[in-house]
């Protein structure tokens, strides 16, 4: 997800059409707002474990 400010700046975008981002994190979501993003997805799952191994972080604050 390193490179998802490029690749959002580099898509030609419709007039009507949402496109949303998903935001992992924090810096996920500077990232986004620094390019631009109008719509955002957050997420997080469903057991600590995976949380922790797939964005680094607790449930809690995935969210927060």
């Amino acid at each position: 997800m390193a490179d998802a400010s490029d690749v959002y700046s580099g898509i030609k975008k419709f007039e009507g059409v949402n496109y949303p981002v998903l935001v992992p994190n924090m810096k996920g979501l500077e990232q986004s707002i620094k390019v631009g993003v109008k719509e955002i997805a957050v997420f997080t799952a469903a057991s600590e474990s995976f949380c922790k191994k797939n964005i680094n972080c607790t449930i809690v604050n995935s969210i927060i």
